[in-house]
C-alpha cells in the first residue's frame, strides 16, 4: 500500500539508503594514507599511528647526577625507538640497578630529551595502530592531522545504543534462539546480527567464537551494565566484575529494554548476510550505527517502502510497536501543551491497528 509521500517526508528515518557521506576522525596525530579522489573499500587502511596510554616526565641531571648539557650523552637508545620493560633508557652500562641508570618502566619509548633542561619524556605502552574505512566509495575530502571524508553508495540504520568502538566484517544473522557457533569467517571474524533482546552469556559465546562486533535489538538494565554499554544508569550497581569496556563492539537498534528487533530491519540485514559491514558503537547519543554496501539491502528498502512504509513508534505508550504506516487518522490528539497533534494509523505486526502522533514515529526503510 503506497502511503502519501507528504506524510512519509514528515517521519524521521532510522534507515537511510542511497548515497552516503561519512567522516573518518583521526582520534590520535597519524599519517593519512589517502588522498582526495582516491576509491576506497570498507576495511581499507586508510590512517596509520601510534597510540599512546601514558606519559612519565624524568629529570635526567638530577637523577644522573650530571649537568643538563651532559645529560643528552648519556642516552643509550634513539629518541622514538620502541623499547621493552627494562631497557636501560640513559646512564652508565654495567651493572644494574644503580642510582646513576634510568631503566624502561614498562614498554613504551622515549619520545624527547630538552637539550636546555634535560628533561626527557618517556611515553607508556605505544602501540602501532590502523584505522579502517567504513563506507565504501570516494575520498571528497582530506584534512591533515584531522581526518577525511568518504561518500558513496550504502545502507546507514542508525541504533540507539552502543559502545565499544568500531568493527567490520561479513554479516551473519543469528536466527531467533541460536548461539554463535564457530566458522571461518577470516582474519576479522563476524559481524554477528541478533533479532533478540541481548543476554550476557550470548555475547560470551560470541567472544568465545571471536567474532568482530554484535548487533541487536535491546538488553535489559542488568545486561547492560555487565557488558559496561550504559555504566551511567542512576541507581544501577556495577557488578564488581563487569568491565570497564564492552568486550566487543556492541549497537542496540531499539536500546535498553527487552524488545525484539522489528520485521523490516530483519528484512534489511539478513539482505545483506555474507556480505562485509562496518558498524560503530559509541556512547556519545546519535553516533552508533551499521553500514551495510548497497545491492540487496538496498533493494530490500525500496521493497519495504513500495509494500507499505514500515515504521517503528519511539515514544509514548506504544513504544517499540512496529508496523505499517496506513494513512492520516481521523480524530486530532493533543501534544503536553494541549497543541493539536497530527495523528496516523499503523498497522502492528503482531495484528490489529493503533493511532499514533506523526511524531513519535520512526522510518524503518
Amino acid at each position: 500500500m503506497q502511503v502519501d509521500g507528504k506524510l512519509a517526508s514528515g517521519i524521521r528515518r532510522a534507515v537511510r539508503a542511497g548515497r552516503l557521506r561519512r567522516r573518518h576522525q583521526l582520534p590520535f596525530p597519524g599519517r593519512i594514507l589517502v588522498s582526495a579522489g582516491d576509491q576506497v573499500t570498507v576495511g581499507q587502511i586508510w590512517c596509520r599511528g601510534r597510540l599512546r596510554s601514558g606519559v612519565t616526565l624524568v629529570d635526567l641531571p638530577r637523577m644522573l647526577r650530571v649537568q643538563p648539557s651532559e645529560s643528552r650523552r648519556m642516552i643509550a637508545v634513539n629518541v622514538g625507538e620502541i623499547v621493552d620493560e627494562g631497557t636501560l633508557l640513559a646512564g652508565t652500562p654495567g651493572r644494574m640497578r644503580t642510582g646513576k641508570q634510568w631503566l624502561a618502566p614498562s614498554r613504551g619509548m622515549l619520545s624527547e630529551v630538552s637539550p636546555r633542561t634535560g628533561v626527557a619524556v618517556f611515553v607508556r605502552d605505544v602501540r602501532e595502530i590502523a584505522l579502517y574505512c567504513r563506507l565504501a566509495g570516494e575520498v571528497v575530502a582530506v584534512n591533515p592531522g584531522d581526518g577525511m571524508v568518504v561518500e558513496g553508495q550504502g545502507v546507514a540504520v542508525a541504533a540507539a545504543l552502543g559502545a565499544g568502538g568500531r568493527a567490520f566484517g561479513p554479516l551473519r544473522m543469528i536466527e531467533s534462539g541460536d548461539r554463535p557457533a564457530p566458522v571461518d569467517d577470516g582474519p576479522t571474524g563476524a559481524v554477528l546480527v541478533t533479532p533478540d533482546p541481548l543476554r550476557a552469556e550470548w555475547v560470551r559465546r560470541a567472544v568465545e567464537v571471536r567474532a568482530a562486533g554484535v548487533i541487536a535489538p535491546s538488553a535489559d538494565d542488568e545486561t547492560l551494565s555487565q557488558l559496561a554499554l550504559a555504566p551511567t544508569i542512576v541507581g544501577l550497581p556495577v557488578p564488581e566484575d563487569a568491565p570497564h569496556t564492552p568486550p566487543l563492539p556492541i549497537v542496540l537498534t531499539e536500546g535498553v529494554g527487552y524488545r525484539r528487533m522489528p520485521r523490516a530491519l530483519q528484512a534489511v540485514f539478513r539482505a545483506a548476510e555474507g556480505a562485509v559491514v562496518a558498524i560503530v558503537g559509541s556512547r556519545r547519543p546519535g553516533e552508533s550505527e551499521a553500514l551495510l554496501p548497497p545491492g540487496p539491502a538496498a533493494e530490500t528498502v525500496e521493497a519495504l517502502r513500495r509494500e507499505g512504509l514500515p515504521v517503528r513508534v519511539t515514544t509514548g505508550p506504544d513504544a517499540g510497536v512496529d508496523g505499517d504506516l496506513i494513512g492520516p487518522a481521523s480524530d486530532v490528539g493533543r501534544t503536553s501543551a494541549g497543541a493539536p497533534a497530527e495523528c496516523v494509523l499503523v498497522r502492528r505486526s503482531e495484528g490489529g491497528t493503533i493511532t499514533v502522533p506523526l511524531a513519535n514515529l520512526e522510518a524503518l526503510a
